[in-house]
């Protein structure tokens, strides 16, 4: 007897390939590496690298996300991204066949459509858990850090990237020190910088930590991972809580009003990392300065109709993937009715910050 093809849904078959998010996604992306309870890969590309991170376990199991460019999805769209260059259809049909629910007879139609229920409800119910947890514990790690940054070797660590708290006048509030910070690479508690990441409407989402040690040979404060510690290149950095539309507050601006109470229209300093948009408010004390972690996050800020310009101080990233991030930011926040004003550093300096440290930022 032959069964008519089923008419199962493409969520019910998201929720099968979640069950199976570790074989998928090797199989997606070739060149990724198991790192505890994720699958890391460079990019989309499925090159070795840890930008891209598949979830394996909990509510998010089969969730991923790109942290270089803030693309994200499920297991259809890594499918859609990764082996059919985003032709949706095409996915859906693939998984179809890997996961066996091509031609589905009635009792089993019914079967799986039950699971896939009973699976959504208990995962929304669990994610949303998970997600108020890790709020908790991001704005946990920030209130048990030190509230002065004066004197401590995060204030250290600014001074040698050339940031100078006279020039500043003070360091912003959303920065703190913490002495021992986990940090899961290194197996051990480090020196941590920790920052505040709040939404436009000032609601503290989730905390940025910036790991730190010694520099071996000048016994300078740097990133951990200049510090011989046992931190990889580039995971000096991250994030804990929903970083998704947040943002590090630097400098309120000559108005002092947080974005919620702004009521005149403001010119907004964005850079990506915190250091870059330390060096913009020293050369500029009267600007409203954030960082918005990456160029990804920088598109999805929801910023209030009162930021009329936003001055964009980009890194100096030549790469087509890089110009292609940049563009869709700011094309996203032109849509959004903001005007964008684009501002690099000269050729042969990567950041603001850098052009600061060799003398020539003004």
């Amino acid at each position: 007897m032959t069964w008519q093809r089923s008419a199962i849904s493409v969520r019910e078959i998201e929720l099968q390939a979640r069950q199976h998010a570790e074989s998928i996604g090797r199989e997606c992306l070739p060149g990724a590496i198991k790192d505890g309870s994720y699958l890391k890969a460079g990019s989309i590309g499925g090159e070795r690298g840890s930008s891209l991170v598949l979830n394996l376990a909990g509510a998010n199991r089969g969730m991923w996300r790109d942290w270089s460019n803030g693309d994200q999805g499920d297991m259809t769209v890594l499918v859609e991204k990764a082996m059919f260059g985003g032709d949706r259809a095409e996915a859906v049909k693939w998984l179809k066949s890997r996961l066996g629910l091509d031609d589905l007879d009635p009792d089993r139609l019914q079967r799986v459509r039950a699971q896939a229920a009973k699976e959504d409800e208990r995962l929304e119910e669990a994610a949303a858990r998970e997600a108020e947890a890790k709020k908790r514990g991001a704005r946990a790690l920030w209130l048990n850090a030190q509230e002065a940054l004066a004197d401590t070797p995060a204030a250290r660590y600014l001074e040698a990237r050339g940031i100078r708290i006279d020039a500043l006048g003070h360091l912003p509030g959303a920065l703190r020190y913490h002495a021992e910070v986990y940090n899961r690479d290194a197996g051990v508690k480090l020196p941590c910088m920790v920052s505040q990441m709040i939404l436009p409407t000032g609601e503290h989402v989730a905390t940025h930590r910036t790991w730190l040690g010694r520099e071996p040979r000048t016994r300078a404060w740097v990133k951990a991972d200049s510090a011989d510690l046992g931190v990889p290149k580039g995971s000096a950095k991250k994030v804990i809580g929903k970083s998704r539309g947040a943002f590090v507050p630097l400098r309120k601006g000559a108005s002092r009003q947080t974005m919620g109470r702004m009521r005149r229209p403001e010119t907004l300093y964005v850079t990506e990392g915190i250091e870059d948009g330390l060096t913009v408010a020293m050369c500029k004390p009267e600007a409203r300065v954030i960082a918005a972690y990456s160029l990804g996050n920088l598109g999805v800020i929801e910023f209030p109709p009162a930021i009329e310009t936003i001055v964009l101080v980009a890194d100096r990233d030549d790469g087509a993937r890089e110009q292609e991030l940049l563009e869709r930011a700011i094309a996203k926040q032109q849509a959004r009715g903001h005007r964008l004003q684009l501002v690099m550093p000269p050729v042969g300096f990567k950041d603001i910050n850098a052009w600061l440290l060799a003398g020539e930022a003004a």
